[in-house]
């Protein structure tokens, strides 16, 4: 049995605490499960603990906003001591990360660069994380989607970067430095939010009287026909 004694002086344990509680669990003597997870073992709770969090933020109740936010900090100092026990990084290391992403990319406030509006902000957080990244094409801005990505979310971001590309004058190339073309094909998309959520649900509704999961199908056409992995 392990013994954690310490009661905080205003009644709160604070973040330091968090984190020692969690090497506690990890350590000799600590719970099996907690000793037992890795990285990957994670990406699970990770999911759930953000959708969870997000549906407290819908539902507008601070209880569930600190309880659910503390589950997702938890799952950040998961990965932070595991980090450490492996002697890959650290906490520190993923702060002063974050930082540097945070002045990096708001030069708009702490550089030369000007933002009048939110959109100003948000483009000038784009041009700034493809500089950071050495991006130089559209295919590598594509590629950097992540691949679990929720199909339809994937789907949204792929063309959102491939609309910005070609206002832009960029053109996706196929490998060997031919054009590809986006699809062509007439669709008539409603223009409102209500409207095109009974659209696709009917598109689904129908993908499952043939027997095709719709999240699989769009995936691999994103993955092989758009982003091309």
């Amino acid at each position: 049995m392990i013994k954690y004694d310490y009661v905080p002086e205003d009644g709160k344990y604070k973040f330091e605490d968090l984190y020692e509680i969690i090497r506690l669990l990890r350590s000799p003597g600590g719970c099996p499960w907690d000793r037992v997870q890795t990285h990957r073992t994670l990406i699970t709770p990770m999911l759930e603990e953000a959708y969870e969090l997000v549906d407290a933020i819908e539902k507008e109740r601070d209880d569930k906003l600190v309880e659910e936010l503390g589950d997702v900090l938890l799952q950040v100092v998961f990965h932070c001591v595991i980090g450490e026990e492996e002697g890959r990084f650290g906490f520190d290391d993923v702060t002063d990360n974050c930082a540097r992403k945070m002045l990096f990319r708001h030069s708009h406030v702490f550089g030369e660069d000007t933002a009048a509006s939110a959109a100003d902000a948000l483009n000038n957080w784009e041009k700034r994380k493809t500089a950071e990244k050495g991006f130089d094409t559209l295919d590598q801005k594509l590629k950097d989607i992540p691949r679990n990505f929720p199909a339809l979310y994937k789907a949204y971001k792929a063309a959102s970067k491939i609309r910005k590309a070609a206002a832009a004058g960029e053109v996706r190339e196929d490998g060997q430095g031919t054009v590809k073309p986006e699809p062509e094909r007439a669709v008539d998309v409603p223009d409102n939010e209500r409207d095109l959520g009974e659209l696709l649900y009917l598109i689904v509704r129908e993908a499952e009287k043939k027997g095709i999961n719709p999240e699989m199908a769009l995936r691999r056409y994103v993955d092989g026909e758009i982003i091309g992995e």
